[in-house]
């Protein structure tokens, strides 16, 4: 690595997390995998989307952030089509700083988690575009079912559910006891409802909203 280059993957925000990314995936993997970079890359992320199955599409995007690989979007989707769009500062640098940056370990990764989401095969193909931005397409075959290994079903969300604040309550007057009749010794006492696994929506029915 020349001085110049050094200089131009450290001049980032993000200076730690770009140059290890940088490093690792624009100059030392194709030093070692020549021509075989896009594939094993490819497979890569297909095997690493394996270890964090991903329940949705937001949380794809999410985790996609959180691991430093871009801003992903869902522009367009079709019956078996998915058009997503890849930017961001570390897109925008990787673009700048390579001529041929490799992006199919984020096409490998989504290719599975679709698969994974929807139980059928998919496959998927990053495309640089204009040296501005990256485009992930997604083609999913819906005749051609899988079955999910034990270790990737138990889907997970990143999504945070909200919690609504309980207001503060004003001091109230203490209440003199009223006297009741007193209540018979085994009177059978109402139960708090209470959802449970079974009230949740099953991975079938999940996977027929999907295709509605």
């Amino acid at each position: 690595m020349t001085q110049s280059l050094y200089t131009q993957l450290t001049d980032t925000p993000q200076t730690a997390t770009y140059l290890a990314q940088a490093t690792l995936r624009d100059i030392l993997l194709p030093l070692i995998l020549g021509d075989e970079t896009e594939g094993i890359s490819y497979w890569a992320g297909k095997q690493l989307a394996t270890k964090f199955p991903l329940e949705s599409i937001a949380d794809l995007s999410q985790f996609f952030e959180q691991i430093n690989f871009g801003q992903l979007s869902l522009k367009k989707q079709k019956k078996n089509q998915y058009f997503f769009e890849l930017t961001g500062p570390i897109i925008t640098k990787r673009l700048a700083d390579f001529k041929t940056p490799d992006f199919q370990l984020e096409a490998g990764f989504m290719a599975q988690t679709l698969e994974q989401q929807l139980q059928v095969t998919a496959e998927a193909k990053a495309t640089v575009e204009n040296k501005k931005r990256v485009t992930i397409f997604v083609q999913t075959d819906t005749n051609a079912p899988v079955e999910i290994p034990i270790e990737t079903e138990a889907m997970v969300t990143m999504q945070t559910p909200e919690v609504t604040p309980i207001a503060p309550t004003e001091p109230v007057e203490p209440v003199t006891p009223v006297a009741t009749e007193p209540t018979p010794e085994h009177e059978p006492v109402a139960k708090a409802s209470f959802s449970s696994v079974a009230d949740l929506p099953s991975r079938q029915e999940l996977h027929r909203r999907k295709k509605h």
